[in-house]
Protein backbone atom coordinates (compact mmCIF):
# COMPACT_ATOMS: atom_id res chain seq x y z
CA UNK A 1 0.00 0.00 0.00
CA UNK A 2 3.02 2.43 1.17
CA UNK A 3 4.18 1.55 -2.86
CA UNK A 4 0.75 2.74 -4.25
CA UNK A 5 0.98 6.38 -2.09
CA UNK A 6 4.29 7.14 -2.67
CA UNK A 7 3.70 6.22 -6.59
CA UNK A 8 0.67 8.59 -6.62
CA UNK A 9 2.16 11.49 -4.81
CA UNK A 10 5.67 11.29 -6.87
CA UNK A 11 3.28 10.98 -9.95
CA UNK A 12 1.20 14.15 -8.92
CA UNK A 13 4.44 16.09 -8.39
CA UNK A 14 5.96 15.37 -11.71
CA UNK A 15 3.17 15.85 -13.84
CA UNK A 16 2.42 19.23 -11.70
CA UNK A 17 5.81 20.12 -13.09
CA UNK A 18 5.38 19.14 -16.43
CA UNK A 19 2.35 20.71 -16.79
CA UNK A 20 4.10 24.37 -15.50
CA UNK A 21 6.11 23.94 -18.17
CA UNK A 22 3.75 23.21 -21.13
CA UNK A 23 2.02 26.50 -19.61
CA UNK A 24 5.68 28.15 -19.46
CA UNK A 25 6.22 27.34 -23.40
CA UNK A 26 2.63 28.06 -24.79
CA UNK A 27 2.36 31.51 -22.55
CA UNK A 28 6.18 32.67 -24.11
CA UNK A 29 6.22 31.23 -27.62
CA UNK A 30 2.17 32.31 -28.42
CA UNK A 31 1.73 35.15 -25.93
CA UNK A 32 -1.88 35.54 -24.13
CA UNK A 33 -3.68 34.47 -27.00
CA UNK A 34 -1.94 31.31 -27.95
CA UNK A 35 -2.13 30.31 -24.26
CA UNK A 36 -6.08 32.26 -23.77
CA UNK A 37 -6.54 29.25 -26.93
CA UNK A 38 -4.93 26.41 -25.18
CA UNK A 39 -6.86 26.99 -21.91
CA UNK A 40 -10.16 26.93 -24.14
CA UNK A 41 -9.09 23.73 -26.16
CA UNK A 42 -8.22 22.00 -23.37
CA UNK A 43 -11.95 23.27 -21.27
CA UNK A 44 -13.34 21.62 -24.78
CA UNK A 45 -11.75 18.23 -23.84
CA UNK A 46 -12.63 18.59 -20.02
CA UNK A 47 -16.14 18.88 -21.31
CA UNK A 48 -16.66 15.93 -23.53
CA UNK A 49 -14.68 13.91 -20.70
CA UNK A 50 -16.61 14.82 -18.15
CA UNK A 51 -19.69 14.17 -19.78
CA UNK A 52 -18.32 10.97 -20.64
CA UNK A 53 -17.57 10.02 -17.52
CA UNK A 54 -21.49 9.87 -16.18
CA UNK A 55 -20.75 6.08 -17.94
CA UNK A 56 -16.92 5.74 -18.06
CA UNK A 57 -15.37 7.48 -14.71
CA UNK A 58 -14.68 6.22 -11.23
CA UNK A 59 -17.63 4.62 -10.79
CA UNK A 60 -15.66 1.82 -13.01
CA UNK A 61 -13.48 1.64 -10.14
CA UNK A 62 -15.93 0.14 -7.75
CA UNK A 63 -17.57 -2.02 -10.78
CA UNK A 64 -14.74 -3.62 -12.04
CA UNK A 65 -13.98 -6.44 -8.98
CA UNK A 66 -17.89 -7.17 -9.58
CA UNK A 67 -18.46 -7.32 -13.11
CA UNK A 68 -16.61 -9.06 -15.98
CA UNK A 69 -14.48 -5.61 -17.64
CA UNK A 70 -16.05 -7.15 -21.03
CA UNK A 71 -19.58 -6.06 -20.37
CA UNK A 72 -18.63 -2.61 -20.08
CA UNK A 73 -16.46 -2.39 -22.74
CA UNK A 74 -19.30 -1.90 -25.63
CA UNK A 75 -21.46 0.69 -23.50
CA UNK A 76 -18.46 2.79 -23.04
CA UNK A 77 -17.21 2.96 -26.42
CA UNK A 78 -20.79 3.54 -27.72
CA UNK A 79 -21.72 6.10 -25.16
CA UNK A 80 -18.27 7.65 -25.47
CA UNK A 81 -18.57 8.02 -29.04
CA UNK A 82 -21.98 9.34 -28.80
CA UNK A 83 -20.74 12.27 -26.71
CA UNK A 84 -17.98 13.08 -28.55
CA UNK A 85 -20.63 13.59 -31.49
CA UNK A 86 -23.04 15.91 -30.13
CA UNK A 87 -20.49 18.02 -28.61
CA UNK A 88 -19.27 18.67 -32.18
CA UNK A 89 -22.21 19.76 -32.83
CA UNK A 90 -22.43 21.83 -29.95
CA UNK A 91 -18.73 23.40 -30.78
CA UNK A 92 -20.26 24.36 -33.90
CA UNK A 93 -23.52 25.65 -33.66
CA UNK A 94 -21.57 27.83 -30.43
CA UNK A 95 -17.99 28.37 -32.06
CA UNK A 96 -16.98 27.39 -28.42
CA UNK A 97 -12.76 28.25 -29.33
CA UNK A 98 -13.11 30.51 -32.62
CA UNK A 99 -10.25 29.64 -34.63
CA UNK A 100 -9.97 25.79 -34.12
CA UNK A 101 -11.48 23.38 -35.78
CA UNK A 102 -14.23 21.52 -33.73
CA UNK A 103 -13.34 18.32 -35.21
CA UNK A 104 -10.03 18.35 -33.04
CA UNK A 105 -11.83 19.25 -29.94
CA UNK A 106 -14.30 16.36 -29.84
CA UNK A 107 -11.33 14.03 -31.70
CA UNK A 108 -9.57 14.91 -28.79
CA UNK A 109 -12.17 15.03 -25.95
CA UNK A 110 -13.30 11.45 -27.35
CA UNK A 111 -9.36 10.26 -27.21
CA UNK A 112 -9.01 11.02 -23.98
CA UNK A 113 -12.25 9.77 -22.82
CA UNK A 114 -11.88 6.66 -23.74
CA UNK A 115 -8.00 6.38 -22.63
CA UNK A 116 -9.29 7.44 -18.95
CA UNK A 117 -11.58 4.53 -19.47
CA UNK A 118 -9.12 1.74 -19.70
CA UNK A 119 -6.99 3.42 -16.91
CA UNK A 120 -10.12 2.78 -14.77
CA UNK A 121 -9.82 -0.53 -15.79
CA UNK A 122 -6.85 -0.61 -14.61
CA UNK A 123 -7.27 1.03 -10.74
CA UNK A 124 -9.88 -1.20 -10.90
CA UNK A 125 -7.64 -4.32 -10.58
CA UNK A 126 -5.84 -2.45 -8.24
CA UNK A 127 -2.65 -1.83 -11.06
CA UNK A 128 -1.93 1.65 -9.55
CA UNK A 129 1.61 2.11 -10.50
CA UNK A 130 0.61 1.11 -14.06
CA UNK A 131 -1.94 4.18 -13.57
CA UNK A 132 1.03 6.53 -13.02
CA UNK A 133 2.95 5.69 -14.68
CA UNK A 134 0.74 6.24 -17.62
CA UNK A 135 -0.66 9.35 -16.38
CA UNK A 136 2.65 10.77 -16.36
CA UNK A 137 3.80 9.57 -19.95
CA UNK A 138 0.99 11.60 -21.55
CA UNK A 139 2.23 14.90 -19.62
CA UNK A 140 5.68 14.12 -20.06
CA UNK A 141 4.80 13.21 -23.78
CA UNK A 142 3.14 16.01 -24.35
CA UNK A 143 5.89 18.43 -23.12
CA UNK A 144 8.60 16.72 -25.34
CA UNK A 145 6.27 16.82 -28.47
CA UNK A 146 5.37 20.74 -27.58
CA UNK A 147 8.98 21.57 -27.06
CA UNK A 148 10.26 19.78 -30.55
CA UNK A 149 7.76 21.66 -32.30
CA UNK A 150 8.03 25.13 -30.64
CA UNK A 151 11.48 25.29 -30.68
CA UNK A 152 13.42 22.71 -33.19
CA UNK A 153 11.06 23.03 -35.69
CA UNK A 154 9.92 26.74 -34.86
CA UNK A 155 6.37 25.85 -35.53
CA UNK A 156 5.26 29.09 -33.37
CA UNK A 157 1.25 28.35 -33.84
CA UNK A 158 -1.57 27.24 -31.60
CA UNK A 159 -1.70 23.87 -34.34
CA UNK A 160 1.75 22.78 -32.41
CA UNK A 161 -0.45 22.51 -29.07
CA UNK A 162 -2.91 20.83 -30.91
CA UNK A 163 -0.82 18.38 -32.76
CA UNK A 164 1.44 17.87 -29.75
CA UNK A 165 -2.10 16.96 -27.80
CA UNK A 166 -2.49 14.33 -30.50
CA UNK A 167 0.89 12.34 -29.74
CA UNK A 168 0.33 12.31 -26.58
CA UNK A 169 -3.11 11.17 -26.09
CA UNK A 170 -3.21 8.66 -29.11
CA UNK A 171 0.43 7.26 -27.40
CA UNK A 172 -1.27 6.64 -23.69
CA UNK A 173 -4.32 5.64 -25.30
CA UNK A 174 -2.55 2.44 -26.82
CA UNK A 175 -0.71 2.29 -23.79
CA UNK A 176 -3.59 2.25 -21.80
CA UNK A 177 -5.12 -0.53 -23.78
CA UNK A 178 -1.99 -2.53 -23.41
CA UNK A 179 -2.53 -2.13 -19.33
CA UNK A 180 -6.42 -2.98 -19.71
CA UNK A 181 -6.69 -5.57 -22.11
CA UNK A 182 -6.11 -9.21 -20.97
CA UNK A 183 -8.77 -8.06 -18.35
CA UNK A 184 -11.44 -8.38 -21.80
CA UNK A 185 -10.61 -11.58 -22.25
CA UNK A 186 -12.43 -12.75 -19.11
CA UNK A 187 -16.06 -14.20 -19.98
CA UNK A 188 -19.24 -12.36 -19.20
CA UNK A 189 -23.07 -13.12 -19.63
CA UNK A 190 -24.54 -9.87 -18.78
CA UNK A 191 -26.22 -8.04 -21.75
CA UNK A 192 -24.51 -4.67 -22.98
CA UNK A 193 -28.27 -3.11 -21.61
CA UNK A 194 -27.54 -4.66 -18.33
CA UNK A 195 -23.93 -2.80 -18.40
CA UNK A 196 -24.81 0.34 -19.62
CA UNK A 197 -27.09 0.67 -16.63
CA UNK A 198 -24.73 -0.39 -13.62
CA UNK A 199 -22.63 2.07 -15.09
CA UNK A 200 -25.11 4.92 -15.48
CA UNK A 201 -26.93 4.13 -11.84
CA UNK A 202 -23.59 4.58 -10.55
CA UNK A 203 -21.89 6.81 -12.11
CA UNK A 204 -24.72 9.54 -13.02
CA UNK A 205 -24.84 11.20 -9.27
CA UNK A 206 -20.92 11.60 -8.51
CA UNK A 207 -20.03 13.29 -12.23
CA UNK A 208 -23.24 15.37 -12.06
CA UNK A 209 -20.85 17.06 -8.72
CA UNK A 210 -17.29 16.53 -10.86
CA UNK A 211 -18.91 18.37 -14.06
CA UNK A 212 -20.54 21.14 -12.02
CA UNK A 213 -16.84 21.61 -9.93
CA UNK A 214 -14.96 21.89 -13.33
CA UNK A 215 -17.40 24.31 -14.68
CA UNK A 216 -16.25 26.44 -11.45
CA UNK A 217 -12.72 26.06 -11.82
CA UNK A 218 -13.17 27.52 -15.48
CA UNK A 219 -16.10 28.75 -16.81
CA UNK A 220 -14.38 32.08 -16.42
CA UNK A 221 -12.24 31.35 -19.29
CA UNK A 222 -15.07 31.34 -21.57
CA UNK A 223 -17.06 34.13 -19.85
CA UNK A 224 -13.98 36.50 -20.51
CA UNK A 225 -13.68 35.64 -24.09
CA UNK A 226 -17.21 36.54 -24.80
CA UNK A 227 -17.70 39.45 -22.48
CA UNK A 228 -14.31 41.66 -23.81
CA UNK A 229 -12.45 42.64 -26.82
CA UNK A 230 -9.45 41.24 -26.42
CA UNK A 231 -11.14 38.13 -24.52
CA UNK A 232 -9.12 35.40 -25.58
CA UNK A 233 -6.01 37.48 -24.41
CA UNK A 234 -7.37 38.21 -21.25
CA UNK A 235 -8.44 34.45 -20.69
CA UNK A 236 -4.57 33.46 -21.25
CA UNK A 237 -3.85 35.75 -18.34
CA UNK A 238 -6.52 34.52 -16.29
CA UNK A 239 -5.65 30.59 -16.88
CA UNK A 240 -2.06 31.29 -15.71
CA UNK A 241 -3.86 32.20 -12.22
CA UNK A 242 -6.02 29.47 -12.61
CA UNK A 243 -2.97 27.04 -12.68
CA UNK A 244 -1.65 28.46 -9.73
CA UNK A 245 -5.09 27.17 -7.83
CA UNK A 246 -5.06 23.58 -9.27
CA UNK A 247 -1.11 23.63 -7.85
CA UNK A 248 -2.00 24.55 -4.91
CA UNK A 249 -4.71 22.12 -4.32
CA UNK A 250 -2.99 19.48 -5.03
CA UNK A 251 -1.80 19.61 -1.47
CA UNK A 252 -5.77 19.59 -0.22
CA UNK A 253 -6.10 16.44 -3.03
CA UNK A 254 -3.58 14.80 -1.83
CA UNK A 255 -4.63 14.63 1.64
CA UNK A 256 -8.24 14.20 0.71
CA UNK A 257 -7.41 10.70 -1.23
CA UNK A 258 -6.23 9.51 2.01
CA UNK A 259 -9.62 10.86 4.18
CA UNK A 260 -11.41 9.48 1.51
CA UNK A 261 -10.30 5.92 1.68
CA UNK A 262 -10.34 5.76 5.34
CA UNK A 263 -13.45 7.46 5.82
CA UNK A 264 -14.78 4.68 3.25
CA UNK A 265 -13.79 1.92 5.19
CA UNK A 266 -15.01 2.99 8.92
CA UNK A 267 -17.82 2.99 10.67
CA UNK A 268 -17.11 5.48 13.63
CA UNK A 269 -18.66 8.41 13.29
CA UNK A 270 -16.96 9.98 15.85
CA UNK A 271 -13.39 9.20 14.30
CA UNK A 272 -14.28 10.19 10.61
CA UNK A 273 -15.50 13.43 11.81
CA UNK A 274 -11.63 13.85 13.88
CA UNK A 275 -9.81 12.68 10.46
CA UNK A 276 -12.11 15.79 8.47
CA UNK A 277 -11.76 18.52 11.07
CA UNK A 278 -7.20 17.21 11.09
CA UNK A 279 -7.13 17.24 7.43
CA UNK A 280 -9.45 20.31 7.48
CA UNK A 281 -7.09 22.46 8.94
CA UNK A 282 -3.53 20.95 7.63
CA UNK A 283 -5.53 21.44 3.87
CA UNK A 284 -6.64 24.93 4.57
CA UNK A 285 -3.12 25.96 5.93
CA UNK A 286 -0.61 24.64 3.70
CA UNK A 287 -3.08 26.51 1.41
CA UNK A 288 -3.10 30.14 3.02
CA UNK A 289 0.81 29.80 3.30
CA UNK A 290 1.50 29.01 -0.32
CA UNK A 291 -1.23 31.92 -1.13
CA UNK A 292 0.69 34.49 0.86
CA UNK A 293 3.51 33.39 -0.47
CA UNK A 294 2.10 33.71 -4.27
CA UNK A 295 0.69 37.14 -3.51
CA UNK A 296 4.19 38.59 -1.99
CA UNK A 297 5.93 37.96 -5.04
CA UNK A 298 6.15 40.70 -7.67
CA UNK A 299 4.15 40.76 -11.10
CA UNK A 300 7.87 41.29 -12.09
CA UNK A 301 8.95 37.73 -11.18
CA UNK A 302 5.78 36.26 -13.21
CA UNK A 303 6.41 37.89 -16.21
CA UNK A 304 10.12 36.93 -16.45
CA UNK A 305 8.55 33.25 -16.24
CA UNK A 306 5.17 33.28 -18.26
CA UNK A 307 6.39 36.29 -20.75
CA UNK A 308 5.82 40.10 -20.88
CA UNK A 309 2.48 39.96 -22.59
CA UNK A 310 1.25 38.09 -18.81
CA UNK A 311 0.13 41.76 -17.47
CA UNK A 312 -2.20 41.55 -14.92
CA UNK A 313 -1.07 38.12 -13.92
CA UNK A 314 -0.81 39.62 -10.08
CA UNK A 315 -3.94 41.44 -9.92
CA UNK A 316 -5.72 37.86 -10.62
CA UNK A 317 -3.75 35.91 -8.17
CA UNK A 318 -4.70 38.80 -5.72
CA UNK A 319 -8.25 38.53 -6.71
CA UNK A 320 -8.42 34.25 -6.42
CA UNK A 321 -6.49 34.16 -3.62
CA UNK A 322 -9.05 34.04 -0.87
CA UNK A 323 -11.14 31.61 -3.14
CA UNK A 324 -8.10 29.37 -3.54
CA UNK A 325 -7.66 29.25 0.26
CA UNK A 326 -11.19 28.52 0.74
CA UNK A 327 -11.78 25.58 -2.15
CA UNK A 328 -9.16 23.59 0.10
CA UNK A 329 -11.73 23.69 2.71
CA UNK A 330 -14.47 22.56 0.23
CA UNK A 331 -12.14 19.76 -0.59
CA UNK A 332 -11.90 18.10 2.64
CA UNK A 333 -15.61 18.63 3.15
CA UNK A 334 -16.67 16.89 -0.46
CA UNK A 335 -14.69 13.82 0.25
CA UNK A 336 -16.27 13.86 3.72
CA UNK A 337 -19.53 13.79 2.42
CA UNK A 338 -18.57 11.14 -0.21
CA UNK A 339 -16.66 8.70 2.12
CA UNK A 340 -20.22 8.60 4.32
CA UNK A 341 -22.22 7.88 1.45
CA UNK A 342 -23.44 11.52 1.34
CA UNK A 343 -22.80 12.30 -3.09
CA UNK A 344 -26.28 14.57 -2.90
CA UNK A 345 -24.12 16.82 -1.09
CA UNK A 346 -21.91 17.91 -3.04
CA UNK A 347 -23.78 17.67 -5.94
CA UNK A 348 -26.19 20.87 -4.57
CA UNK A 349 -22.84 22.34 -3.12
CA UNK A 350 -21.06 22.80 -6.34
CA UNK A 351 -24.43 23.63 -8.15
CA UNK A 352 -25.12 26.80 -5.87
CA UNK A 353 -20.98 27.27 -6.26
CA UNK A 354 -21.53 27.44 -9.98
CA UNK A 355 -24.57 30.03 -10.03
CA UNK A 356 -22.95 32.15 -7.33
CA UNK A 357 -19.91 32.37 -9.69
CA UNK A 358 -22.00 33.02 -13.06
CA UNK A 359 -24.15 35.34 -11.46
CA UNK A 360 -21.40 37.26 -10.37
CA UNK A 361 -19.12 36.74 -13.23
CA UNK A 362 -21.11 38.41 -15.77
CA UNK A 363 -21.65 41.89 -14.22
CA UNK A 364 -17.96 42.02 -12.80
CA UNK A 365 -16.24 40.74 -16.29
CA UNK A 366 -18.01 43.18 -17.80
CA UNK A 367 -16.69 46.03 -15.50
CA UNK A 368 -13.48 45.28 -14.12
CA UNK A 369 -12.59 42.18 -16.79
CA UNK A 370 -9.49 40.41 -15.30
CA UNK A 371 -10.05 41.56 -11.61
CA UNK A 372 -13.78 40.90 -11.92
CA UNK A 373 -13.28 37.71 -13.36
CA UNK A 374 -10.93 36.93 -10.48
CA UNK A 375 -13.18 37.77 -7.72
CA UNK A 376 -16.44 35.90 -8.98
CA UNK A 377 -14.12 32.67 -8.85
CA UNK A 378 -13.63 33.97 -4.97
CA UNK A 379 -17.25 34.55 -4.38
CA UNK A 380 -18.30 30.67 -5.55
CA UNK A 381 -15.27 29.06 -4.01
CA UNK A 382 -16.32 30.81 -0.41
CA UNK A 383 -19.61 30.40 -0.85
CA UNK A 384 -19.17 26.81 -1.64
CA UNK A 385 -16.65 26.27 1.35
CA UNK A 386 -19.42 27.74 3.78
CA UNK A 387 -22.30 25.91 2.47
CA UNK A 388 -20.35 22.22 2.75
CA UNK A 389 -18.54 23.88 6.37
CA UNK A 390 -22.76 24.60 7.28
CA UNK A 391 -23.58 21.30 6.89
CA UNK A 392 -21.15 19.44 8.31
CA UNK A 393 -21.26 21.57 11.10
CA UNK A 394 -25.31 20.57 11.22
CA UNK A 395 -25.37 16.96 10.32
CA UNK A 396 -22.56 15.66 11.99
CA UNK A 397 -23.34 17.19 15.29
CA UNK A 398 -20.10 19.20 14.46
CA UNK A 399 -19.93 22.90 17.49
CA UNK A 400 -18.34 25.93 16.09
CA UNK A 401 -15.98 25.35 19.24
CA UNK A 402 -14.02 22.15 17.46
CA UNK A 403 -12.50 24.22 14.84
CA UNK A 404 -10.65 26.24 17.77
CA UNK A 405 -6.90 26.15 16.91
CA UNK A 406 -5.08 25.15 19.57
CA UNK A 407 -1.07 24.07 19.35
CA UNK A 408 -2.00 20.30 20.49
CA UNK A 409 -4.09 20.21 17.54
CA UNK A 410 -1.81 21.50 15.28
CA UNK A 411 0.78 18.81 16.20
CA UNK A 412 -1.94 16.01 16.40
CA UNK A 413 -2.95 17.20 12.78
CA UNK A 414 0.44 16.37 11.56
CA UNK A 415 1.46 13.62 13.09
CA UNK A 416 -2.37 12.16 11.53
CA UNK A 417 -1.00 12.84 8.07
CA UNK A 418 2.45 11.70 8.75
CA UNK A 419 1.17 8.33 10.21
CA UNK A 420 -1.61 8.01 7.38
CA UNK A 421 1.31 8.24 4.85
CA UNK A 422 3.67 5.99 6.91
CA UNK A 423 0.49 3.52 7.09
CA UNK A 424 -0.25 3.76 3.48
CA UNK A 425 -4.02 4.59 4.48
Amino acid sequence: MIRNVIASLTSRGFVMALTLLIVIMNARVLGDEGQGTAALIQLAILLIVSVAHFITGGALVYLVPRIAPRALLGPAYAWSIIVASLFYIIFEYFDVVTGVHSGHLSALGLLQALFTFHLHIAIGKERLVRYNFVIALQTAVLALTLALLLYLLEHREIDSFIYALYVSFGTTYVLSIGASWRYFKEPSEMTFWNGYREMWRLGRYAQLSNLFQLMNYRSNLYLLERLLVNGRGAAGVFSIGMYAGEAIWSIGKSLSIVQYARLSNSTDGMSNRRITIHFFYLSFMSALALVLLMISLPEQFYLSIFGSEMRGVKTVLIGLAPGIAANSITMIMAHHFSGTGRHSRNTVIAAIGLLTMIGAGVPLISLYALTGAAIAASCGYTVQALLAMVIFIREDGIRAADFKIRPQVLAEIVKTALFKLKQGR
